[in-house]
């Protein structure tokens, strides 16, 4: 299935902006160039979501909720961005919201540590698939149990900061197309992933240390 979803990312750019401002405001989406859009981006906005949430319900509920949006705007779009980069913040918007939601849930239960050092989070049910399969059985379980707190620790981070360092380090965009994402200058997003790291790092601490001892 991985590479059905990969193959899509071949045709991805289906909608094309016209060369002059005025004209990319007057074109319209059609029907079937949104429907191609989003069949060939689905995988990245899936992926994205992942990573944004470290959260496998969030995810798929952002995921469906930022497409049914979609569904209801398409006519609207009149080109003022690339088509995917327009359903890219729409997700982006969705998990928040849904993080949001989700945190909301949280407080009824009971409490829980936020990164748990065994690497068991609720978060990344997604990480085995990150691990290098040449590594042996016990670095691979090691490795996995590195990436589960290390998500942890990002589901910590203010909403801006955990998305700025979720699209560069992960999904290894650009500041200028971070920026572009979620509506902010490169300076800004550079400001955001140093504030992120300096947090990451104060939230890891104590299992470097651990490590040490």
């Amino acid at each position: 299935m991985d590479a059905a979803f990969d193959s899509l990312f071949e045709d991805r750019r289906v909608y094309q902006r016209t060369s002059t401002r005025r004209a990319s405001m007057e074109k319209s989406l059609t029907e079937l160039e949104f429907a191609r859009a989003v069949s060939a981006g689905l995988p990245k906005l899936i992926a994205i979501a992942r990573r944004l949430s470290g959260n496998e319900d969030v995810a798929a509920e952002a995921v469906q909720n930022a497409l049914l949006k979609a569904s209801k705007s398409w006519r609207q779009f009149r080109g003022q961005s690339h088509v995917d980069t327009w359903l890219t913040k729409i997700v982006i918007h969705a998990v928040r919201d849904g993080m949001a939601s989700h945190r909301r849930r949280q407080e009824n239960l009971p409490s829980q540590p936020a990164v748990q050092r065994d690497g068991h989070s609720r978060c990344d049910s997604h990480s085995e698939n990150l691990v290098a399969p040449q590594r042996g059985p016990t670095q691979q379980v090691l490795d996995a149990e590195v990436r589960s707190v290390v998500a942890a620790a990002v589901r910590e981070l203010p909403d801006r900061q955990r998305e700025v360092f979720g699209l560069m380090v992960w999904q290894n965009m650009t500041a200028r197309e971070v920026g572009q994402l979620l509506d902010i200058t490169p300076q800004t997003v550079h400001a955001n992933l140093h504030a992120a790291r300096k947090r990451l790092r104060e939230l890891l601490e104590p299992f470097v240390h651990d490590d040490q001892d």
